[in-house]
């Protein structure tokens, strides 16, 4: 299977998903020297797309977080893969004040332990090693499907909260996502250990 292409079609299906919220506009990003396309909406205060390449890897990042005085969780979805495997899939709604069981009637075959460091995460957090293609490509075709249903289902309804409950929520989030280890060594590897700090921090999670 040619992985680039298919990441490069989900990263498309995201975006385009993302691209219907009311009053969407794009958020100026910097060129790192990959994709990257940041949003922000009526729905939300930030969805991120990027999509990363080179001739060893390829990484495909979405992230969205609902406004400050919403109560309803964090979408995130990682996909990495190599020429010849997908070394990881990886799919969350990490809890704001609201959860909700998103995994329902889904079963994976290879669930992987939560990371150590990573306690922001639901306790249905997917983290898997797809056992085929056909697993992979379904996965992330359950995904875009739960980002449709969580964007225009859970975001849209306009449920407000207690921004004093909420902000802390995020910026934690925010906060021990910035610090994931690998991601870091990987970016301080490309572009260096101030430039890595700033992209961890104010592009990927940028906190209230």
């Amino acid at each position: 299977m040619n992985y680039r292409e298919q990441l490069d079609k989900v990263a498309g299906q995201f975006l385009e998903l993302i691209k219907k919220a009311p009053n969407c506009e794009e958020i100026y990003t910097e060129d790192f020297g990959w994709e990257n396309y940041r949003y922000k909406s009526d729905l939300f205060r930030l969805a991120h797309v990027e999509r990363y390449g080179d001739d060893k890897i390829e990484v495909l990042h979405v992230t969205t977080f609902p406004h400050k005085d919403s109560p309803e969780p964090i979408y995130g979805f990682d996909c990495i893969t190599v020429d010849k495997m997908v070394l990881g899939c990886y799919m969350d709604l990490s809890p704001g004040i609201n959860q909700y069981p998103f995994d329902d009637g889904m079963e994976w075959g290879d669930r992987k332990p939560i990371p150590e460091w990573a306690n922001v995460f639901s306790d249905k957090f997917i983290v898997m090693k797809p056992t085929s293609d056909e697993e992979f490509v379904e996965f992330c075709d359950w995904s875009v499907d739960r980002y449709d249903w969580y964007a225009y289902s859970i975001l849209d309804r306009g449920k407000k909260g207690n921004e004093e409950e909420i902000i802390p929520i995020q910026n934690n989030y925010c906060r021990v996502q910035s610090k994931n280890p690998r991601t870091y060594n990987v970016l301080k590897a490309k572009i260096g250990e101030e430039r890595a700090k700033y992209f961890m921090e104010q592009i990927l999670f940028p906190q209230i």
